[in-house]
């Protein structure tokens, strides 16, 4: 069930809440294109890992009031605004692809709130890295439409997602990710089941997605370096959406980080057969080896 919060400038944030409502606070980040759905397939790991999980979706996204000229560095504080409202002074923060910086910014600035942070499948700060190379076509396209010609980026979403029907969404995702997403989506249901985290995404429209990939392109505006919370990284090894570079990346910059690479995730698949592992690790619980086949660096 939805929820909503009102923000102190009258925006409201819009959430859902999965996992035991009596667990510890666990609030998740979706990635681009995406809302406050993409979390569903973990609601069972997280009832039984004993975690409340709480995904609001990002402004203009989903349900959630779009926010004019937002930032990433504004983030933070609508998650504040969320946490206490219900009633959690700590709390551990995981983010989802795009989803992964916003995750990154909460355990930068909120750092005596926040426990611990997952980078699952996370993206990078693109001006830091040196390159868009590795990204998908579409997510280089956007990424740079959305700074130089809005219009054009949303035209583009609208033709492939708003207007697309269902069979033909759903095989053009099929096309760019590898047998085990393509497999996950298949157990989720019929397309407009396993596709509707990307619908909700624009419910509104095309204006909250176009924001989002361009802050998705541009400089984050804190350093990596000031995160001092525990932070795990995530990655699936048949992950297509971007180098490997990526884990490393983040890891040299993050101090005490850890690399966690699954062997035969991708990237849709990552969070719905790892949950009960990255739970575990999030909670500072030690989880099974030999049920999550996995290596760890660092």
């Amino acid at each position: 069930m939805t929820a909503f919060l009102r923000l102190p400038d009258g925006r409201h944030l819009a959430y859902e809440e999965y996992g035991d409502p009596a667990g510890f606070p666990v609030l998740s980040f979706h990635g681009g294109l995406s809302s406050r759905l993409d979390v569903a397939p973990a609601d069972r790991a997280a009832r039984t890992a004993g975690v409340r999980l709480l995904a609001p979706d990002r402004p203009g996204m989903g349900l959630s009031t779009y926010q004019p000229r937002r930032r990433l560095l504004d983030w933070p504080d609508d998650v504040a605004h969320l946490a206490t409202a219900l009633g959690h002074e700590r709390f551990a923060v995981m983010g989802w692809s795009a989803g992964g910086a916003y995750a990154a910014v909460c355990a930068a600035k909120l750092g005596h709130r926040v426990t611990a942070a997952a980078l699952l499948s996370s993206a990078v700060p693109l001006d830091e890295y040196g390159t868009s190379r590795g990204l998908s076509l579409e997510d280089r396209v956007l990424t740079t439409l959305a700074r130089r010609a809005p219009w054009l980026a949303s035209a583009i979403m609208k033709a492939s997602v708003v207007h697309a029907s269902n069979k033909r969404l759903l095989r053009a995702v099929m096309r760019v990710f590898p047998p085990v997403d393509r497999s996950v989506l298949t157990e989720w249901g019929p397309p407009d089941v396993a596709l509707a985290f990307v619908r909700e995404a624009v419910r509104q429209g095309t204006a909250g997605c176009v924001q989002d990939y361009r802050i998705f392109g541009e400089p984050w505006g804190f350093s990596l370096g000031e995160i001092a919370v525990p932070v795990q990284i995530w990655e699936g090894s048949d992950d297509p959406t971007g180098p490997p570079d990526y884990r490393d990346f983040l890891h040299r910059r993050i101090a005490g980080s850890t690399v966690t690479v699954v062997p035969g995730e991708g990237h849709l698949s990552l969070l719905p057969h790892q949950a009960p592992a990255i739970f575990a690790a999030l909670l500072g619980r030690d989880h099974n080896a030999e049920s999550t086949a996995r290596w760890n660096v660092g």
